[in-house]
């Protein structure tokens, strides 16, 4: 089985602690993941307006116990604290990624504006939350990015315009994946292949069906036996596996290990596909909400 593992960064301490920690994890079981991280303000507090916007958010945090997993720094940044750039604060982690041998791409610029505000906006900002996160990725990098990954899996027929635009490999903004894609939405074509996550985050079972960091892994295992997927993209977050469950994770990934899964970057899963002169197809992208997350993400149809 090919599993690709997908670090998205959200925040500035998930950055700092959570993806040096997930570093030396690989390099301790010689995997190799493709992290994504935002390079603009972490403006996590305001996420705390979304108590009058999105159903279900209130009850999420209290089901993950978000302070804990989360901190009181990130619960407050961008409102009684300052929001520094998440990326560009931290340009040698940035780096080490590559350098480690991960893939690397961008997770928008910023994550709660869009994340908030995507589906109202019109496509000048659109096209300016890009033009600010590969900007940002480039003076670390000193080369565009290849890859992009929608913060909260959440895209539009603008955004999707804007990863073809931007000559992206690759794009991976959806939910509910059973394979790889070209995205169709509103009736709209794009050509940018789609990789979708294709199991449930840590985030949306904690705390529900007494899913608890030490039987996590056993049920996304069986998960992913149940579906029998060709390939698998799983998203993880800096936060959660890279600082909050770093130890059960760890131990997940021993198991899978052992069970023969075959780790790969996702950018793996296109060469794959493409080596093998297969058919992609196409298929649409609907908006949805899905079990344990608050508020509507882009699914597979």
């Amino acid at each position: 089985m090919n599993f690709s593992l997908k670090v998205d960064v959200d925040t500035y301490e998930g950055m700092m602690v959570g993806v040096p920690q997930l570093l030396q994890l690989f390099k301790n079981l010689g995997i190799k993941a493709s992290f994504f991280v935002p390079f603009g303000p972490d403006e996590s507090g305001k996420a705390i307006f979304r108590i009058f916007k999105k159903k279900g958010f209130l009850s999420k945090m209290f089901r993950t116990n978000a302070l804990k997993i989360y901190g009181a720094k990130t619960i407050f940044r961008g409102t009684l604290l300052p929001a520094p750039l998440i990326g560009a604060s931290f340009p040698e982690i940035v780096r080490s990624i590559e350098k480690e041998g991960h893939e690397l791409g961008i997770h928008g610029y910023n994550h709660v504006l869009w994340q908030d505000h995507l589906l109202k906006m019109k496509q000048e900002t659109v096209r300016k939350q890009f033009e600010l996160g590969v900007a940002g990725f480039e003076k670390v990098m000193g080369r565009k990015p290849k890859a992009f990954a929608a913060p909260a899996w959440l895209c539009t027929p603008l955004s999707l315009k804007m990863v073809d635009e931007f000559q992206f490999s690759y794009a991976s903004d959806t939910r509910l994946g059973k394979f790889p894609f070209y995205p169709i939405m509103d009736g709209q074509e794009f050509k940018t292949l789609q990789i979708p996550s294709t199991l449930p985050t840590a985030d949306e079972l904690l705390g529900s069906d007494n899913i608890t960091p030490v039987n996590l892994g056993e049920h996304l295992f069986k998960i992913m036996k149940d579906l029998q997927l060709r390939f698998h993209a799983h998203t993880i977050h800096a936060e959660v596996e890279g600082m909050a469950i770093l130890e059960s994770f760890g131990r997940w990934l021993e198991k899978l290990k052992k069970e023969n899964v075959e780790f790969i970057p996702c950018e793996k899963i296109k060469e794959l596909l493409l080596q093998n002169l297969e058919k992609i197809p196409k298929s649409e992208i609907v908006l949805k909400e899905i079990p344990g997350r608050s508020g509507v993400v882009s699914c597979q149809k």
